[in-house]
């Protein structure tokens, strides 16, 4: 089986989803200003580097789980479902024709991201999503717990070391994405795609395609699709 593995914040999709559903979830009463205050304290302490990447994010996934401690799971879902318009937005415009070009080339897709999963999996359907790691709540006896279950927008590299992700006949032909949190997968890809214009320290830099924030190429990604098709037929 060929793998694609792909980040979504920034990637696929514009700017943090977890920043735009606290709004939304703000505005519907869910939680309280002082998450977004507390969003902003940690975006100027990593600005100035007093916390790492690794801690930014984290402290994020804590602080918008805590503010949601006790929320109903029907409220909560409600909420994902009314925010999906508005997240639309965010998309990049050519995200709808990258799933495509994968799904033709036999690829399967798992997302890897620090984003919350209720709202990717929303997307699962529509892409043709095989999986999804993403940052999960706690649920527990149908209400939010306020605990992180989950979140691989810090630990992207445990996926290399999952079983399925091992079996022999699994090839991980691509990774996508954007910050130094996926410079494992990137690695570990035959082709790996940068979003952007971060300078990742990547393992062979040369090897890696760029696409900017406006402009996606995504026909020099299928002639490399293609001669990788190619030679594997031959």
């Amino acid at each position: 089986m060929r793998v694609a593995l792909i980040d979504w914040d920034n990637t696929t999709h514009q700017g943090y989803t977890i920043y735009g559903l606290a709004d939304h979830l703000l505005s519907e009463g869910i939680v309280s200003i002082q998450l977004l205050h507390k969003f902003e304290q940690l975006k100027a302490a990593y600005a100035v580097g007093q916390i790492s990447y690794y801690d930014y994010t984290e402290q994020t996934c804590a602080a918008f789980a805590d503010q949601l401690a006790g929320t109903p799971l029907p409220r909560y879902q409600e909420a994902i479902r009314s925010f999906l318009p508005k997240n639309e937005r965010a998309l990049f415009p050519k995200v709808d024709a990258l799933f495509e070009m994968l799904h033709r080339y036999d690829i399967a897709v798992y997302l890897v991201s620090g984003a919350p999963y209720d709202v990717l999996n929303c997307y699962r359907a529509r892409f043709g999503i095989q999986g999804i790691f993403g940052f999960k709540l706690g649920k527990a006896n149908g209400m939010l717990t306020g605990n992180v279950a989950s979140n691989y927008g810090i630990n992207k590299q445990s996926v290399l070391r999952q079983p399925w992700f091992n079996r022999p006949d699994n090839v991980h032909l691509i990774s996508i994405g954007d910050a130094i949190a996926d410079i494992p997968l990137l690695n570990n890809a035959i082709i790996p795609i940068i979003v952007g214009h971060e300078q990742l320290a990547l393992r062979h830099p040369a090897q890696a395609l760029r696409f900017s924030d406006v402009h996606w190429d995504l026909e020099q990604l299928e002639s490399c699709l293609a001669r990788i098709h190619s030679d594997s037929i031959q």
